[in-house]
C-alpha cells in the first residue's frame, strides 16, 4: 500500500496515480482529465438495511473512462471495511475503460450504528492536482424495525345451524412483512376444530407476503351445540414466541329449524282426520278427533275416502300386530295427497306385520286401476315373525301410480323393505327420504333387498339410512349372495329412468350398497362396509345402447367380501355406459375385503362397454388393488383421467392395471398424480407388461401428471371410527351405525347424517366440491 502524504512523482512521464480511500476519502484515478465539477453533481450510488442486517448483496459495476491519449497505470487500495471493491493493479490504455465493482461486506457492516455512511470514487487533475469525484457511494444504516401485516383484520364470523352446514368454513391470512428485518413466523390455533392446513410455520424477507389457510371441520362444528365458540389463530417470532398479530374466528351456532329438510304436509280445509290408538282407542269411537280415536287400523282406513287429501293418523307409542294392509286411497293432488303419518310424541307407531306386507297397492278386489298422490311418513313397520317363511314387503307398490312419499319410517326385517317391483304398471314420482331401511333378507331366490324398483320413474331415494340388507346372520340359509343389495334399481325391459340417489348412508350390504342399471345421479352418498359399493349401469340384461351416469361427491370406505366363495372389495363399478362423469369421490381405506378394485371399468361385459366417461378430482388412497380397465379398444374409448390421484402405501398391486394391452388406447391422462410403494418400474401394468409412471404416461399420452407428495393430505387416514369418535362417541363402525340407525324426524341429528360425515372425510384429504 502507497505511503505517499503528497503527489507523487510522475511514473513513466504520466503523472498518474490511483488511490482508494473510504470514509471522507476517495478512489483515486489519476488521469488528466476536465474537472469533474464542470460535468455537473457526480452520479450516487446508494445501499440501505437495517442495523445488524441484512444488507444488499448484489454488486454494482461503475465504469471510468481514460479520456487520454496515453495509457494510464492505476491500483486501487480500500480502508473502508464496509465496503468492497476490485483491488488490484491494471492499466486503462488510451481513450478505454475500466469497471471498477463495488458491493457491501455484509459481515462489516452489520457492526455498524446506525447513521450514514459514505464514500467517493474520484481521480485527481494533473494540471491543477484537485480532486474531482465521479461517484458518490452511500451505506444508510436504518433502526431494525420489525413489523408484521396479518389481513383481514376482522374477526371470521362462521354461522349455521345447529347440526351443520356452517358458512365459511375456511379462510386465508395474508401475512406481509412491512419491516425491514427477516421473520422467521408461525402459526397456531388454539381449538381443534379450526386447523391450520399445509405449511405453519415459514421465513418472511422484508416485503414478502404468504398465504395461510385455515380450515374449519365439519365433522366437530356439526357436533356443537346451540350457542358461540371462539378460537384464536396466533402469529409468533418462532426464534422467541413474540406475538406478531391475532385473529379470531368466531362461530355461532344457531338452534336448528325442527323441520328442517323434511316434505311439508299440511291437511287442506275439507281434509278429514282419522285418528287410532291400540292403547286409548275404540272401534266404536268415530274416530275424528285425538280424543276418540278407533282402535284398529282397519276401521280407521274404512273413513278414508278416494280423491279426498284425508289424514290417516296413528298414535305414537302404540303397537299393532296389524297391517295397513291393502291400499285402495287416492289423494287430491300432489299437494294435497291422503297422509298415512302419527299424532302425539314418542316413537314412532309400530305395526309388526308377522311375514306379510306392511302396505299393498294392487289393482285388485276393489281397487281402482291406480293409485296416486300417497304419503307414507313417521311409521315404524316390521316382519316380526318372517324367517323366510314367505314373501312381505314393507311398502310393496304394484300399481300403476303417480306420486308416492315414503318419509321417516323404519322399515326392517322383511325380503324387501321397500319394493315398487314392474308388475302392475308404471309408477311415477317417488320419493324415499329419510327412511331407516335396515335388515332385508331372504333364504331364496334373487331376492332380498333394502330397496327395489321396476318401471319406476322420476325417483328421489334422498338421506336414508340403509343398513345390513340382504342377509341376516341369525336366519338359517339367509346368507349374502351376488343377488342381494342395498337399492337395486332394475334396467332393461323393466328399467327406470331420471333416478337420484343422494346423500344417503349405505352400508353392510349383501353385495351391491347401490346398484344403478338404469344409469341416473347417484351423489354424496356415504358407502360403508359393503361388498361392491356403486354399480353403474350393467346387468345381466342391460339397456341397448347403454346408460348415462353421474357419479359424484361420493365418498367409500372400506369394503367387504360377499362370502368366502366371492371375494369383493370394489368401490366404484361401470358398464354399459355411454357417457359418465365420475368426480370428486373418495375411495379409500379398505381392510376387510381380499379383491380390492377401487374402480372397475368392464368393457367386457354385457352391453355397451364403456364410453365417453370423464373421471375427474377423485381420490383413490390405500384401497388396495387397482384400478381395473376391462375390455378391448372398441369395448372402452374416449375415457378422460384428469386431476385424480391414486395413492397407496399398503400394498403393492399396481395402482392401474390394463387387462388388454390395446385398451390403454382408450384413456387419456391429464394433471393426475401417483404414488405407490411399489417398485418404480411396477406402477401401472398393461397387458403382461409392467410399466414406470413414465412408461404408462408415454403410452397415454401423458404430459403433466406427477407423483403425490409427502404430506400432501392433512389426515388421510380417517374412518367412521374416528368421526364417531370426533362426536363424543365410541371409536368404531357398530357405534356409529347405531346412532344412524336412530335417526328420525324427533331425533334429527345431522352429524349422523352423510353430509356431515363426508364433510369430515373431505377435510381430511383436502378435497373441495365446489
Amino acid at each position: 500500500m502507497s505511503s505517499c502524504t503528497r503527489p507523487c512523482a510522475p511514473r513513466r512521464g504520466f503523472g498518474a496515480r490511483v488511490r482508494t480511500l473510504f470514509a471522507a476519502a476517495v478512489v483515486a484515478i489519476g488521469i488528466a482529465a476536465p474537472n469533474a465539477s464542470a460535468q455537473g453533481t457526480p452520479p450516487t450510488i446508494n445501499w440501505s438495511g437495517p442495523q445488524g442486517g441484512p444488507f444488499p448483496t448484489a454488486t454494482t459495476v461503475l465504469p471510468v473512462a481514460n479520456p487520454m491519449a496515453l495509457t494510464v497505470r492505476w491500483r486501487a487500495f480500500q480502508s473502508t471495511p464496509w465496503l468492497t471493491a476490485t483491488a488490484t493493479s491494471r492499466t486503462i490504455a488510451p481513450n478505454g475503460t475500466l469497471d471498477i465493482t463495488v458491493g457491501i461486506d455484509p459481515t462489516a457492516a452489520a457492526s455498524l450504528a446506525v447513521g450514514s455512511y459514505t464514500a467517493d470514487i474520484a481521480y485527481r487533475d494533473r494540471a491543477t492536482l484537485q480532486w474531482n469525484v465521479l461517484w458518490h457511494l452511500v451505506l444508510d444504516v436504518q433502526p431494525a424495525q420489525l413489523a408484521v401485516d396479518v389481513a383481514p383484520a376482522a374477526p371470521l364470523q362462521v354461522q349455521g345451524p345447529q347440526g351443520g352446514p356452517f358458512s365459511p368454513m375456511g379462510a386465508n391470512y395474508t401475512l406481509t412483512n412491512t419491516g425491514n428485518v427477516p421473520v422467521s413466523w408461525g402459526a397456531t390455533s388454539d381449538q381443534t376444530w379450526a386447523s391450520i392446513a399445509g405449511s405453519n410455520v415459514g421465513l418472511l424477507s422484508p416485503g414478502q407476503s404468504a398465504i395461510v389457510h385455515v380450515d374449519l371441520d365439519s365433522g366437530v362444528l356439526n357436533a356443537f351445540q346451540v350457542g358461540s365458540y371462539t378460537a384464536t389463530l396466533d402469529f409468533r417470532r418462532r426464534s422467541d414466541g413474540l406475538l406478531l398479530g391475532s385473529r379470531t374466528i368466531a362461530l355461532t351456532v344457531d338452534p336448528a329449524a325442527p323441520a328442517s329438510g323434511w316434505t311439508p304436509l299440511s291437511p287442506s280445509p275439507d281434509t278429514r282426520s282419522v285418528f287410532v290408538s291400540s292403547s286409548t282407542g275404540n272401534d266404536a269411537n268415530n274416530g275424528l278427533s285425538s280424543g276418540t280415536p278407533k282402535r284398529t287400523i282397519a276401521a280407521a282406513k274404512a273413513l278414508l275416502r278416494n280423491g279426498y287429501p284425508d289424514w290417516l293418523l296413528l298414535k305414537c307409542g302404540d303397537t299393532w300386530d296389524e297391517s295397513l294392509g291393502q291400499w285402495i286411497v287416492s289423494g287430491r293432488s300432489s299437494t294435497e295427497p291422503t297422509v298415512i303419518t302419527n299424532y302425539g310424541t314418542g316413537e314412532r307407531p309400530y305395526l309388526r306385520t308377522g311375514n306379510g306386507d306392511g302396505i299393498t297397492a294392487i289393482a285388485a278386489g276393489t281397487s281402482p286401476s291406480s293409485i296416486n298422490n300417497v304419503a307414507i311418513v313417521g311409521l315404524h313397520m316390521k316382519a316380526h315373525t318372517y324367517v323366510g317363511n314367505g314373501e312381505p314387503s314393507g311398502v310393496n307398490w304394484m300399481i300403476q301410480s303417480s306420486g308416492l312419499l315414503v318419509e321417516d319410517c323404519l322399515i326392517e326385517g322383511y325380503q324387501i323393505n321397500v319394493s315398487v317391483p314392474g308388475y302392475g304398471g308404471h309408477k311415477y314420482a317417488i320419493q324415499v327420504r329419510r327412511n331407516v331401511i335396515a335388515d332385508a333378507f331372504s333364504t331364496t331366490g334373487t331376492v332380498g333387498h333394502g330397496i327395489y324398483m321396476a318401471n319406476a320413474h322420476d325417483v328421489l331415494i334422498e338421506e336414508n339410512v340403509l343398513d345390513h340388507n340382504g342377509w341376516s346372520e341369525t336366519v338359517p340359509g339367509a346368507t349374502p349372495s351376488i343377488f342381494r343389495h342395498g337399492i337395486y334399481i332394475q334396467s332393461g325391459s323393466g328399467t327406470c329412468s331420471n333416478v337420484t340417489v343422494r346423500r344417503n348412508i349405505i352400508a353392510n350390504s349383501a353385495s351391491h350398497g347401490l346398484h344403478l342399471r338404469p344409469g341416473g345421479v347417484a351423489e354424496d352418498n356415504l358407502f360403508l362396509r359393503n361388498s361392491i359399493s356403486l354399480s353403474l349401469g350393467g346387468g345381466n340384461e342391460p339397456n341397448p345402447g347403454g346408460v348415462s351416469v353421474v357419479a359424484r361427491g361420493n365418498v367409500v370406505l372400506d369394503g367387504k367380501n360377499i362370502d368366502a366363495a366371492n371375494p369383493r372389495g370394489w368401490g366404484i363399478d361401470l358398464a354399459n355406459i355411454n357417457s359418465g362423469t365420475v368426480a370428486y369421490n373418495i375411495v379409500a381405506n379398505q381392510t376387510l375385503a381380499s379383491f380390492p378394485i377401487p374402480f372397475n371399468l368392464y368393457g367386457n361385459s354385457s352391453g355397451l362397454g364403456v364410453h365417453d366417461t370423464v373421471f375427474e378430482h377423485n381420490i383413490v388412497s390405500n384401497w388396495g388393488g387397482s384400478v381395473n380397465v376391462a375390455g378391448t379398444s372398441t369395448q372402452l374409448t374416449s375415457i378422460l383421467f384428469r386431476n385424480n390421484d391414486f395413492n397407496s402405501t399398503i400394498d403393492t398391486d399396481q395402482l392401474i392395471e390394463h387387462t388388454t394391452a390395446s385398451n390403454t388406447a382408450a384413456i387419456d391422462s391429464v394433471q393426475n398424480r401417483f404414488f405407490s410403494i411399489n417398485v418404480p418400474t411396477a406402477w401401472m401394468r398393461s397387458g403382461s407388461t409392467n410399466l414406470s409412471l413414465s412408461g404408462w404416461k408415454n403410452l397415454v399420452g401423458d404430459t403433466t401428471s406427477t407423483t403425490i407428495p409427502t404430506g400432501a393430505y392433512a389426515d388421510p387416514g380417517r374412518t367412521i371410527a374416528t368421526y364417531n369418535q370426533s362426536l363424543g362417541g365410541a371409536a368404531s363402525y357398530s357405534a356409529f351405525m347405531t346412532e344412524a340407525r336412530r335417526q328420525s324426524k324427533a331425533n334429527w341429528r345431522p352429524q349422523y347424517s352423510a353430509s356431515a360425515a363426508i364433510g369430515y372425510f373431505r377435510a381430511g384429504f383436502g378435497l373441495v366440491v365446489p
